[in-house]
C-alpha cells in the first residue's frame, strides 16, 4: 500500500476543455485580434458605399428643385437646426457639397471593408454621421428614432480599435514585423496595438490608398452615368412636390413660382401684407380645397399654397418639423402627410393632427391682389 492510498487521499483528475471547433464561425472570428469587429465593418462598409452610389446615381438628388435634392436638404437644415449659420454657406456651392458627401461616403466604405487607413476611415464616417445627425436628423423626436446618432457611436468603434483581423492594415504591419524580425529587431509585443511600419511598408499603404481612392472615383463616376442613362427621368422644367396617392403636384413655367421680380401689390390683399411682395402664382391656379406647390421666393424653401374655402388663401412650409422631410398634400383628407415618420397636418391651419412632430408647419404671410398671389417678406 502507497502513503497516498494508506492516507486515503485520491489522485485530483484534471480537468481539460475539447479544443474549439475551427468550422464553428464565432471561434473563427474570436483566433483573430478584432476578428469580432468583423459583422461591424461588413455593415457599416456595405451601408456607407451604398449610400454613396445612391446619390451619385440618382437625378433627384442635384436637381434643385426637387424636394429631396441636396439643395433642399441644406436650405432646411439651415432654417431648422442649431449648425445653421453653419450650412447656410453650403446652399450656395449644394452640388460640390452633395459630391463630397457622396464620394466621402464611398471611400470611408471601401476603407472600412478593406482595413485600409481604417481609423481615418472609421474617424470620416463618424465626422459625416455626426454632421448628419445635426443637420438632417436634429429635429427627430425622441432622438434614438433618428439612424445617424447610432451610426455616430457605431464608428467610435472602428475609430478606437482600428479594423483588426483581415486588413489591409494589419497586412502591411505584418510583413514591416516580418522584415524587422528578418533583419534582428524583433516583433512587436502582442499587447502593442499600434502597428509598426518601415519605410517600405508605408509607401505601399499609400500607393494602395491611392489606387483605392482613383477606383472610387472611377466606380462613383460610372454609378452616376449609369444613373442619368438608364434611371427615371425626372422634370427640369417643373418644380414638383410628393402628393399622397402615386402623384406629383407641380407648378408649370410661367404660372409665376419662384417669380424674384419685387411687385407693388395693391390695397385690399386677403391677408393683411405688408404692401410688397413676391408674386408665386395666380389665385385661379389654386382650386378650392385644394393645394399648389411652389418654392418661397425668400427662405428658398418648399411651400404649399392652400385654398381651404372659396376665396380664402393660405400658405405653409411644406419641411415637416419633426425632422425635415417634405410633407405631401392629400386632397381627399384635406391634409399634409409626412413619408418619413408619418405626421400629419391640417392643410387649412398646418397644425398638427398626429405625430411625431410636435409643431405645426411654419406659415407664410401671402397676399391676395389683383387675381395673384404674393409671398411678403
Amino acid at each position: 500500500m502507497t502513503e497516498n492510498e494508506h492516507a486515503g487521499a485520491t489522485p485530483a483528475a484534471k480537468v481539460t476543455r475539447p479544443p474549439a471547433d475551427p468550422r464553428r464561425w464565432p471561434s473563427w472570428l474570436r483566433s483573430f485580434p478584432g476578428g469580432h469587429l468583423l459583422v461591424l465593418r461588413a455593415f457599416l462598409g456595405v451601408t456607407f458605399c451604398f449610400a454613396g452610389l445612391q446619390k451619385l446615381a440618382s437625378r433627384s438628388f442635384f436637381q434643385a428643385n426637387n424636394p429631396g435634392s441636396i439643395q433642399s436638404q441644406l436650405r432646411a437644415s439651415a432654417l431648422t437646426t442649431p449648425v445653421g449659420h453653419l450650412v447656410e454657406p453650403a446652399v450656395h456651392v449644394a452640388v460640390l457639397v452633395g459630391l463630397l458627401i457622396a464620394f466621402g461616403e464611398i471611400a470611408v466604405g471601401v476603407g472600412t471593408l478593406l482595413g485600409l487607413y481604417a481609423r481615418v476611415a472609421a474617424t470620416g464616417g463618424m465626422l459625416l454621421a455626426l454632421s448628419f445627425f445635426l443637420t438632417v436628423s436634429y429635429n427627430m423626436n425622441p432622438y434614438y428614432y433618428g439612424p445617424d446618432i447610432v451610426f455616430t457611436f457605431a464608428w467610435t468603434v472602428l475609430a478606437l480599435n482600428g479594423a483588426g483581423a483581415l486588413s489591409l492594415d494589419a497586412y502591411f504591419a505584418q510583413r514591416a514585423d516580418e522584415r524587422a524580425a528578418a533583419a534582428g529587431a524583433g516583433a512587436l509585443p502582442v499587447e502593442t496595438t499600434a502597428p509598426r511600419l518601415d519605410r517600405r511598408a508605408a509607401i505601399a499603404k499609400l500607393a494602395a490608398a491611392s489606387f483605392v481612392g482613383s477606383a472610387v472615383v472611377f466606380f462613383g463616376g460610372v454609378a452616376a452615368a449609369a444613373g442619368r442613362i438608364l434611371g427615371p427621368k425626372a422634370s427640369a422644367t417643373s418644380e414638383e412636390f410628393p402628393v399622397a396617392g402615386g402623384t406629383t403636384a407641380s407648378s408649370t413655367p410661367g404660372s409665376g413660382a419662384g417669380d424674384t421680380t419685387s411687385t407693388t401689390v395693391a390695397p385690399g390683399g386677403t391677408s393683411g401684407a405688408k404692401g410688397r411682395g413676391k408674386l408665386i402664382r395666380p389665385a385661379s391656379a389654386v382650386a378650392v380645397g385644394g393645394a399648389a406647390p411652389f418654392t418661397d421666393p425668400f427662405q428658398g424653401i418648399p411651400a404649399y399654397l392652400v385654398q381651404p374655402r372659396e376665396g380664402a388663401f393660405v400658405a405653409f412650409s411644406a419641411v415637416c418639423t419633426h425632422a425635415g422631410c417634405t410633407v405631401a398634400f392629400v386632397q381627399s383628407a384635406e391634409q399634409f402627410q409626412c413619408p418619413c415618420h408619418g405626421s400629419i397636418y391640417s392643410a387649412s391651419t398646418g397644425e398638427v393632427i398626429q405625430g411625431p412632430a410636435s409643431r405645426p408647419l411654419p406659415a407664410i404671410d401671402i397676399d391676395v391682389s389683383g387675381g395673384n398671389v404674393y409671398v411678403t417678406d
